[in-house]
C-alpha cells in the first residue's frame, strides 16, 4: 500500500484490554523510521499481563516511512481482535 493508504487504514489511536490508549506516531531518528502506537519505551502491548513473552508491542522500524507504516499495519491486522 501507499503511505497515504496506510495512514488512512491505521486508526489514530488504539488500546489494549487494560484500556491503555496510545496514539499513532511516525518518527525519524536520523537513520530509521519508527511507526508505533505510543512512544519508544511506552509502546502499546497486546499482552501486558503475561508472565513471560511474547508481549508483541505495537511498533515497526523501516528505512522509509512507508516501510515502517507497512510493518505497523501488518501488526495491526494480526492483532485486530486483541485491541479496542
Amino acid at each position: 500500500m501507499l503511505t497515504d493508504e496506510l495512514l488512512e487504514n491505521l486508526p489514530s489511536h488504539i488500546g489494549n484490554c487494560l484500556n491503555d490508549i496510545k496514539w499513532l506516531y511516525l518518527h525519524n531518528d536520523g537513520r530509521h523510521w519508527l511507526a508505533s502506537y505510543g512512544i519508544e519505551g511506552e509502546f502499546l502491548c497486546v499482552n501486558p499481563n503475561a508472565e513471560k513473552p511474547p508481549y508483541d508491542n505495537a511498533f515497526a522500524y523501516g528505512n522509509t516511512p512507508n516501510e515502517a507504516l507497512q510493518g505497523l499495519y501488518d501488526w495491526y491486522v494480526k492483532h485486530k481482535n486483541d485491541i479496542i
